[in-house]
């Protein structure tokens, strides 16, 4: 198999309840060249309430999901807005490939099952075009948790950096990914991010998040209540692992009497600080090196309190050396649907515990 570099279109729905990613990147799966048009599309205001009803059904199996009739109708709802996404990018740019991270609503490694809000096969339909998406699904079959599935692109955009270095992805959830000196590649899902601090924040002042991280900057922690919540079975279990939008649904209750500025104070504070207990309990050694990547970055509150937490190592931006830091979960669908076709794998046993380094995207073409 020739492998070339491809212009690819990802559409990454899993960041946050409230908004979708695009971006466009020019790449072979192994580097890449450019990356344009990084850009963030708000749900509609019913269809993001309609997604936080469906979320709060967490109970459900994946069989009861398949057959309920209000999850079939938001996922064509959801399908039918990724379609007028992709179109109006499809009118501006060349497109080789699109690949499509759907918002995930289930993710059950032991069952070995995942429900993502997207149909493929009708969002390949609608545009007349190939589309790679579910890429969980061959790593679950294989044994692996499913998540994270950035490894392979941190591992490429942080190929030339001193090592070991430690990316922190601040996206619904928050993800580690550390390259070791010997090329190495260790990550896990470790702790609960945005969707915490969205979940406090929607339900408590009908506000999409914490913009600019002001309710946690005027708010006090409550250490007490986060001591409570650092206790979770989740931050005890031993990687590999991978944590979904509502892991933490059992302990919110934690956070109610308290102020809604004291209430984000305490869940980012939390954040950071089972962040920092993954790292010293997870990682063979230090970093040297630290970045952030992901939605969380533009949380000042969140982005300060991970800088005190792991002080005094030194934590960047990714921007500080990577020129594309915009809409980084759609640049992460975009090359792994190049490496899907490309037949390169996403997942490693030591990201998921998958028993071989695994490809996956299911691949649609309705023409």
């Amino acid at each position: 198999m020739t492998i070339k570099h491809l212009k690819s279109l990802g559409l990454f729905g899993g960041a946050s309840l409230n908004y979708v990613e695009t971006a466009v990147a020019d790449t072979d799966g192994l580097d890449i060249r450019e990356v344009k048009r990084t850009r963030q599309f708000v749900y509609p205001e019913k269809l993001c309430i309609d997604i936080r009803k469906i979320i709060a059904k967490r109970g459900l199996t994946l069989s009861e999901m398949e057959q309920n009739p209000q999850i079939a109708e938001l996922e064509a709802e959801i399908t039918d807005f990724y379609a007028r996404i992709i179109q109006n990018e499809l009118e501006k740019e060349n497109i080789d490939i699109i690949g499509v991270d759907g918002l995930t609503i289930l993710n059950n490694p032991a069952e070995k099952c995942s429900y993502q809000l997207e149909k493929g096969h009708e969002l390949s339909r609608l545009l007349q075009r190939k589309i790679i998406t579910h890429f969980h699904k061959a790593d679950l079959l294989s044994g692996g948790q499913a998540s994270p599935l950035s490894p392979a692109f941190f591992g490429a955009i942080g190929q030339n950096l001193p090592k070991p270095t430690l990316f922190i992805n601040l996206d619904a959830v928050c993800s580690l990914i550390f390259l070791h000196e010997t090329g190495e590649i260790i990550a896990f899902d470790c702790a609960p991010c945005m969707a915490m601090i969205e979940d406090w924040t929607f339900r408590h002042a009908n506000m999409l998040t914490d913009y600019n991280g002001k309710l946690a900057a005027t708010g006090k922690n409550h250490q007490q209540i986060t001591e409570s919540l650092l206790h979770h079975k989740i931050l005890q279990k031993q990687p590999p692992k991978s944590l979904d939008i509502m892991c933490f649904a059992d302990k919110k209750e934690h956070l109610e009497g308290l102020s809604l500025e004291d209430g984000a104070a305490t869940a980012t504070s939390f954040i950071a600080q089972a962040i920092k207990k993954a790292a010293d309990t997870f990682l063979t050694e230090k970093p040297e090196y630290i970045y952030l990547s992901g939605a969380g970055t533009k949380n000042p509150s969140l982005v300060r309190q991970i800088k005190h937490f792991f002080a005094p190592f030194t934590v960047c931006k990714l921007s500080d050396f990577y020129a594309f830091d915009e809409s980084v979960g759609a640049q992460i669908t975009a090359f792994n649907a190049v490496r899907r076709l490309n037949g390169l794998p996403i997942t490693y046993p030591t990201t998921t515990g998958a028993y071989e380094p695994m490809s996956g995207g299911e691949i649609f073409d309705e023409k």
